[in-house]
């Protein structure tokens, strides 16, 4: 059983910790599923293998009775750490965080990752925000939007993308999945959006809204690809995938993902978001 070194990052369901030369081990917290660390070392190496900028996976671990997993170690900042230094315009990283996306979009299709569709069903059905004839609705709407076929990070904000001296290395892939490109891009937009309240975003401490609002802008602009081939469906997703959101139970103020969910049949501006 491997006993981890000096505590490196603490996440909402892992922590990371130093690992011996060029290596940490990501522990999962005791109430996290004990499948969750083979799941993710599994996805994490196929899309690597297809060429996504993942970091390498060197094995699966106990610590304490859990599996973890041992990754190389990335060596550099996370882009939202460089964002808060203000190292750059924020515009600039919205630019780079969209060819991060970019890439992975265009990666393959990985056979050990999971349709996304039925990943967003799963979390759906567990919600405790909606009632019962909600969270069917909503499970409809999702039956009712294309499938798509592109790699989907799942979770990709500024957070979780680490700048190493080789280029922008994506982490934590556990909700990879197989879908829609628009389903991806409308979740990284509600993971870096600035919502008119005020709370905290857990995933983006020390936040600024001038700053997070730049960098949504530009990201949003250098996606404008994958968005403009379905506008009609872009408030459908934006729905759903709210409703997903709501499911992990991870924002500090929930209030802005159900307004989305509300307003779901409200009539909205062709711009988007709006």
């Amino acid at each position: 059983m491997m006993r981890p070194g000096s505590l490196l990052a603490v996440g909402r369901t892992s922590d990371v910790f130093h690992c011996g030369p060029g290596a940490v081990v990501k522990v999962p917290r005791p109430a996290v599923p004990g499948h969750w660390a083979r799941q993710e070392a599994a996805f994490t190496a196929a899309v690597r293998e297809l060429g996504a900028p993942a970091p390498a996976v060197l094995e699966v671990v106990q610590v304490d009775g859990r599996d973890a997993i041992v990754f190389e170690r990335v060596e550099g900042p996370s882009m939202w750490e460089l964002i808060v230094e203000e190292a750059r315009p924020p515009a600039a990283f919205g630019q780079e965080l969209a060819d991060v996306h970019g890439s992975i979009l265009r990666a393959g299709l990985p056979l050990e990752v999971p349709a996304l569709v039925e990943r967003m069903t799963t979390k759906v059905a567990e919600l405790k925000q909606l009632a019962a004839d909600e969270r069917a609705e909503a499970q409809r709407a999702l039956e009712g939007l294309p499938r798509g076929a592109a790699l989907l990070h799942g979770d990709l904000h500024p957070g979780n993308v680490l700048m190493s001296p080789s280029g922008p290395v994506a982490i934590d892939w556990f909700d990879a999945a197989v879908g829609h490109p628009v389903a991806d891009v409308v979740r990284s937009s509600l993971l870096i959006r600035p919502f008119d309240h005020s709370a905290e975003r857990p995933h983006l401490p020390r936040m600024a809204p001038p700053v997070l609002r730049a960098l949504h802008e530009s990201y949003l602009g250098a996606m404008g690809d994958v968005l403009a081939g379905c506008p009609e469906e872009l408030h459908r997703w934006e729905a759903v995938v709210a409703v997903s959101r709501l499911a992990e139970e991870a924002e500090a103020d929930d209030s802005s993902l159900l307004a989305l969910w509300r307003g779901r049949h409200t009539p909205r501006s062709a711009t988007w978001p709006g």
